[in-house]
C-alpha cells in the first residue's frame, strides 16, 4: 500500500499560497507530490516563480487557466490557502512530503527488485537496487552536521571580531553596554504602560540604526498610521516641538522650517521602510522581511513591530495567550531565519498600578509567559514622575533590562524630551 501524507502536501502548498516566497528555497519537484491535483498546482507555482512571477492565490489561479479543475478547482485551492494557520513548521512538512515520496519509491523499487531477482536470477540487481536505495536515502539531505567544522568557524569569528559592538547600534551607549548593540537572531520586547513612550523609544532606536549603522529598518506599525511615524521621527531628528507639528503652517517659525527640511533630508537618506497596513500577521511580515532581505543583502536588517497584540492571528488557538505564544515563538523563528534582530513592542497587565513599586517585572508581561520565554533581551520603560509629581528626576526613563539570555541585566536612564518624542543618553562617558 502507497505512504501518503496528503495533510502535509496540502499544508506545503497552503504555506506557498500565504508566502510565496517560500517556493525559492524548496526542493520538491512535482513529482514528489502524491495527489494528481497537488502535482497540477506546483507545476503551475514553480512556472510563476521561473518567470520571475509573484506566487499567490490569485497568480496561480491565472496561471493554472483552463487547467483549473485538473488542480481540484477554484473553491479547493481557496480552501488550501485558508486551510494553513501559519508558515513556521513549512520545511516540516516539506521533509514529510520528501520522506512520503521516498518510501513510495523504496517499495516501488522493492517490488522491482523481487520481480528482477525472480526473471534474471542475477544477484547483481540486488546491488544496483541498493545503489538506487542509497541515492533515494540522500535525496533533499544536505550534510551532516560537522561540529569540528563549527568550532573553526567560532574560533575564526573570536579572532577576527573587530572592536566594539556585535550588534547594531541602538545610539544609546550605556544600554550598548548591557546588550553589546542588537544582536542578529535576537528576538528583543520592549514593554511598559501606556504613555512612557514605547513607541517614540524604537522610533529613536530605529532612527540610530538608519543612521548609524546604515542598517536596514523597516517597521510594521499596527497602531499608528505611516505619516504620523514620519511626523514624530521629523519632531525627534529636528529637535521640533511635537505641538507645533499638529499645525505647522501657522505655528512654525522660520527656523522650525529649516529643522524640519534637514530632519526631513535625513529620513530621506535613511533605508527605512514603515508599513502601516491593518490587520498584519506575521506570514504577512515574513514574506516583506524576506524580500528586503534580498534586496538589501550586503547591509545589518533590523525589524521593528509595533505591537504584538496587535497581530492578526491566523490559526485554532484556544485563547489569546496561546495565540500570543505562537506569534512570539513565530517572531522569534523569524528572527533566527533570517540572522536579523527583531524588536518588539508588547503590553503589560494592569496589576502594575496596584503596586507601590510601579516598576514592571517580568511576571507583569500581558497575555503570555511565553514571551518571556521566547525573548532574548526583555527591556522595561519607566518614568517616576508620571506616577509621582514631587518625583526628584524629572524626564528621566528608566530602562529596566530584565532579562538578557547573553549577559547582564541592569538599568539605564535616558532623558526622555516629550515635547520633542526624543530619548537622549544621559552617559557621562
Amino acid at each position: 500500500m502507497a505512504v501518503i501524507n496528503l495533510e502535509a502536501e496540502q499544508a506545503v502548498i497552503g504555506g506557498v499560497l500565504l508566502e510565496g516566497e517560500l517556493i525559492k528555497e524548496c526542493s520538491l519537484l512535482p513529482e514528489h507530490f502524491y495527489k494528481q491535483e497537488h502535482i497540477v498546482i506546483w507545476e503551475a507555482a514553480r512556472a510563476l516563480d521561473k518567470a520571475k512571477k509573484p506566487v499567490d492565490l490569485v497568480t496561480i489561479v491565472t496561471e493554472l487557466g483552463e487547467r483549473i479543475e485538473q488542480a481540484g478547482g477554484l473553491k479547493y485551492i481557496q480552501d488550501l490557502a485558508v486551510g494553513v494557520p501559519t508558515t513556521t513548521n513549512f520545511e516540516y512538512y516539506v521533509t514529510a512530503v520528501l520522506d512520503a515520496w521516498k518510501m513510495r519509491k523504496a517499495e516501488t523499487q522493492a517490488v522491482e527488485l523481487i520481480n528482477r531477482v525472480n526473471a534474471e536470477r542475477n544477484t547483481d540487481v540486488i546491488a544496483e537496487t541498493v545503489q538506487k536505495l542509497t541515492h533515494l536515502d540522500e535525496t533533499g539531505q544536505q550534510m551532516d552536521y560537522n561540529h569540528t567544522a563549527t568550532l573553526s568557524e567560532v574560533y575564526d569569528e573570536m579572532e577576527n571580531q573587530p572592536e566594539g559592538l556585535t550588534g547594531i547600534d541602538t545610539g544609546y551607549v550605556d544600554l550598548n553596554r548591557i546588550t553589546n548593540g542588537l544582536n542578529s537572531s535576537d528576538l528583543l520586547i520592549v514593554a511598559a504602560r501606556p504613555a512612557m513612550g514605547k513607541t517614540a523609544f524604537v522610533l529613536n532606536v530605529g532612527g540610530n540604526a538608519a543612521g548609524l549603522d546604515k542598517a536596514c529598518v523597516s517597521i510594521f506599525s499596527l497602531e499608528m498610521p505611516k505619516k504620523q511615524l514620519i511626523r514624530r521621527m521629523i519632531c525627534a531628528i529636528g529637535n521640533i516641538d511635537a505641538d507645533k507639528m499638529r499645525n505647522p503652517k501657522s505655528r512654525f517659525s522660520n527656523e522650525d522650517w529649516e529643522k524640519a527640511t534637514r530632519a526631513i533630508g535625513i529620513i530621506n537618506n535613511m533605508n527605512l521602510h514603515i508599513y502601516d497596513e491593518p490587520g498584519q500577521t506575521v506570514q504577512g511580515i515574513r514574506a516583506k522581511v524576506r524580500r528586503l532581505k534580498n534586496k538589501y543583502p550586503d547591509v545589518p536588517h533590523l525589524v521593528i513591530i509595533d505591537y504584538l497584540q496587535l497581530i492578526s492571528y491566523i490559526g485554532r488557538a484556544h485563547n489569546r495567550n496561546e495565540e500570543v505564544a505562537e506569534m512570539s515563538r513565530a517572531l522569534k523563528i523569524m528572527a533566527r531565519e533570517f540572522e536579523l534582530p527583531v524588536v518588539a513592542l508588547s503590553q503589560l497587565s494592569r496589576s502594575v498600578e496596584q503596586r507601590q513599586d510601579k516598576r514592571p517585572m517580568l511576571s507583569d508581561l500581558r497575555d503570555s509567559g511565553a514571551v518571556e520565554q521566547d525573548a532574548d533581551i526583555i527591556m522595561f520603560l519607566y518614568r517616576d514622575d508620571y506616577y509621582d509629581a514631587q518625583a526628584e528626576k524629572k524626564n528621566v526613563t528608566e530602562v529596566i533590562v530584565g532579562k538578557n539570555r547573553h549577559g547582564a541585566t541592569g538599568t539605564v536612564e535616558l532623558a526622555f524630551l516629550k515635547e520633542y518624542n526624543k530619548f537622549v543618553s544621559l552617559a557621562r562617558g
